[in-house]
C-alpha cells in the first residue's frame, strides 16, 4: 500500500458497521463490505411482513458513490499493522485497520442470509411473499418468546383477528431478559387480543421445518405435545454470522458459538489492527442494535487512538465508566403499542414507546441513506443514551452493593 490515506475495512453494513463508518470517514479511506446493496432495519422486519409501505421504508439503498462495496469476505490475514481480505470471487482488499461487524444470522426469514448477494428489489419480493403466506394461512405458529417472536405474533393477530395465532416459548415467561413489568404487559396484551401463549414448551422435533422462510409444519415439544400450523415461524437460533471467513481464524480467535474472540479493547485476539464489535463479537452483553452501534463507536475510537500513537481503551469501561451496560431495547405489541426498557428499572409501555420506535426507524433510515445532518442528530442521541445507561448501571451497582448478603444455611 502507498503513502495515501490509510484504509479501514469494515465487514458488515448493519448498525455496527454504519456507526463505525460514519465515525471514521474523513480520517481514513473507509471500505464497507456487505453482500447486500441495501441496509435493512432488522428490528422492524416483523412489521414489514404485514405492510409493504413499512418494508419500503425499512430497506434503504447504500448511498451511490459512498464507502459501500458489495461482496462477501471469505478470508482474512494480518501481520498486526497491515492485512488483506479476500472476497468471494478472488478479489483481495488491502487494509491498515479492519472492523469485523458481520452481525448475526437467524433461523427464519426475519434476517436476510448473511452471505447472500442481494439487491433491494429481491428482498422486497421476499417480504411480499411472506405477507401473502400470512394472508393465506388459517393458523400461524410462532416459536420463540423473545422480542422477534412476540412482535411477530402480536402484529399478525392484530392485522388478522380471525386467524389462530399461537406463540410458543421455552422459558417460563415472555421477554425473559426484560424487566417483570415489561413481561407482564406483554402477556396481558396477548391475552386481551386472543393470542394463545404456551410457555415452558421446548421444541424437540421440528417436523422437517428447516431454516429459512416460514412453512406449514407439525412440531413436537419435549413434553410430547403436538403443535401444527399452516405457517410456522422459527424465531429462535440467532448466532454470530462469521461462517464465511471463520476458516481463516485460529482456534484462539474463535469464541463461543462461532463468535470472534476479542480482547477487552475489542481487538481480535492476536491481531492488533483488527477489531470486532456487535453481534459477531464475544463480548458478553445484550446483542441489540443500540449496543451494537455503541460498541462499534468504541472500536472506532480505538482505531483512531492507535493511529494517533495512543493505547486503545477497554470496552465497556471507555463508554460506561467500568460498568457493564444494562439492557436497552424495545418490543412492539401490535402496530400501536410497545414496551421499551432502558436499564433495569426504567420501563415504558403503551403508545409512547411505539411512537418512539417509529421515529427511530424513520431517523436511522436517513442515517443509513447517507444524510450527514440526521447522522449528527443520531450521534447526539447515542451520546445521551450513554449518559442514561451509565446512570442506570451505577444505580444497579449501588443497589447490588447495598443488598444484604445471603448467608448459607447451617445445619442444626
Amino acid at each position: 500500500m502507498g503513502d495515501t490515506q490509510k484504509t479501514v475495512l469494515i465487514v458488515g453494513g448493519g448498525f455496527a458497521g454504519i456507526a463505525a463508518a460514519n465515525e471514521l470517514a474523513g480520517a481514513f479511506n473507509v471500505i464497507l463490505v456487505d453482500p447486500k446493496t441495501f441496509f435493512e432495519y432488522v428490528p422492524n422486519t416483523p412489521h414489514t411482513f404485514l405492510s409493504l409501505a413499512s418494508a419500503s421504508r425499512t430497506l434503504v439503498d447504500y448511498p451511490a458513490g459512498g464507502v459501500h462495496k458489495q461482496g462477501v469476505v471469505v478470508g482474512l490475514t494480518s501481520d498486526g499493522t497491515q492485512g488483506k481480505a479476500t472476497l468471494q470471487g478472488g478479489e483481495v482488499l488491502d487494509f491498515h485497520y479492519a472492523l469485523l461487524a458481520s452481525g448475526s444470522s437467524y433461523a427464519s426469514a426475519v434476517k436476510p442470509g448473511p452471505t447472500r448477494m442481494q439487491a433491494r428489489e429481491s428482498r422486497l419480493l421476499e417480504l411480499y411473499d411472506t405477507s401473502l403466506k400470512i394472508e393465506a394461512a388459517s393458523s400461524v405458529l410462532v416459536v420463540g418468546g423473545g422480542s422477534v417472536g412476540v412482535e411477530l405474533a402480536s402484529l399478525i393477530k392484530e392485522a388478522h383477528p380471525s386467524k389462530r395465532v399461537t406463540l410458543v416459548c421455552s422459558g417460563a415467561t415472555l421477554l425473559d431478559r426484560m424487566a417483570p413489568h415489561a413481561q407482564r404487559f406483554a402477556e396481558q396484551w396477548m391475552r386481551q387480543h386472543g393470542v394463545e401463549v404456551l410457555t415452558g414448551e421446548r421444541i424437540s422435533d421440528w417436523g422437517g421445518l428447516g431454516d429459512g422462510p416460514p412453512a406449514a409444519a407439525s412440531l413436537t415439544t419435549a413434553s410430547g405435545r403436538r403443535l401444527e400450523g399452516d405457517l410456522v415461524f422459527k424465531c429462535v437460533g440467532a448466532r454470530p454470522a462469521t461462517a464465511a471467513f471463520a476458516a481463516s481464524l485460529t482456534a484462539e480467535q474463535l469464541g463461543p458459538a462461532g463468535s470472534i474472540a476479542v480482547e477487552p479493547t475489542l481487538q481480535v485476539v492476536g491481531w492488533r489492527n483488527v477489531f470486532a464489535a456487535g453481534d459477531c463479537s464475544s463480548v458478553e452483553e445484550e446483542k441489540t442494535a443500540a449496543l451494537a452501534g455503541l460498541s462499534a463507536l468504541a472500536a472506532a475510537a480505538n482505531i483512531l487512538a492507535l493511529e494517533a500513537g495512543s493505547e486503545p481503551q477497554a470496552y465497556p469501561e471507555s463508554l460506561f465508566g467500568g460498568l457493564r451496560p444494562p439492557l436497552v431495547g424495545g418490543t412492539s405489541l401490535g402496530a400501536h403499542s410497545a414496551v421499551m426498557q432502558l436499564g433495569p428499572s426504567s420501563v415504558q409501555t403503551g403508545s409512547g414507546p411505539a411512537l418512539m420506535k417509529k421515529v427511530l426507524v424513520w431517523l436511522y433510515s436517513r442515517v443509513a441513506g447517507g444524510s450527514r445532518v440526521w447522522g449528527l442528530v443520531y450521534r447526539q442521541m447515542q451520546r445521551a443514551m450513554v449518559v442514561l445507561l451509565t446512570r442506570e448501571a451505577r444505580k444497579l451497582a449501588a443497589n447490588t452493593a447495598a443488598a444484604p448478603a445471603v448467608l448459607p444455611a447451617t445445619a442444626t
